[in-house]
């Protein structure tokens, strides 16, 4: 052997970076490739983290999605009662307007009785009542009515003092116009 072998032989044995050789299927010894090498680990790499975002995924979804279909079952039952919700908003404000010329009429009348008796001072304040409601009075069906109505009550509250049966004859057109609103609610 000459000196340059032994000097090859002697530095690849003291060289701890080279790899170890493999054996290959013919039974020749093959060296892994740095690239091999390195497929190898981002394969596994890419395993663990598809693993672990399908773990995660599925931890993350699986009570979202339970929680998703219970809010849906949760909103088709309460669809029924919205909508019974909505006809019962609509049935209260007719009932509302109903139960508002009701007392408009029943302080009417109670206004006619103080009229025949002559007393001014009921006579008075059931004209305050009467005022009161009927700006508070508003028909979505008959824009109108409310100042109508005003304007028909003026002119039992103008002739209140001065003409006692012209009073009681526009206190008389006005309650027959509140029975007609009533027939028409």
């Amino acid at each position: 052997m000459n000196t340059d072998e032994l000097n090859t032989n002697v530095s690849n044995e003291q060289n701890p970076t080279i790899e170890p050789e493999k054996k290959t299927k013919g039974g020749t010894k093959a060296k892994p490739s740095g690239f091999n090498t390195m497929l190898r680990k981002i394969g596994f790499g890419f395993l663990f983290l598809l693993l672990g975002a399908l773990i995660v995924g599925l931890a993350l979804y699986l009570p979202a999605n339970s929680n998703l279909r219970a809010a849906e079952a949760e909103l088709e039952r309460l669809l029924p009662i919205e909508s019974a919700y909505e006809d019962l908003l609509v049935e209260h404000e007719e009932l509302s307007i109903q139960r508002l010329v009701y007392k408009i009429l029943a302080n009417a009348n109670q206004m006619h009785i103080a009229l025949l008796n002559e007393d001014s001072s009921r006579v008075a304040q059931y004209r305050q009542y009467i005022e009161d409601d009927l700006s508070n009075l508003s028909v979505p069906d008959f824009p109108d009515i409310s100042e109508s109505l005003q304007k028909q009550f003026s002119k039992v509250t103008e002739k209140r003092t001065t003409d006692k049966s012209g009073a009681i004859e526009a206190l008389q057109v006005f309650q027959n116009d509140l029975i007609v609103l009533i027939d028409n609610l």
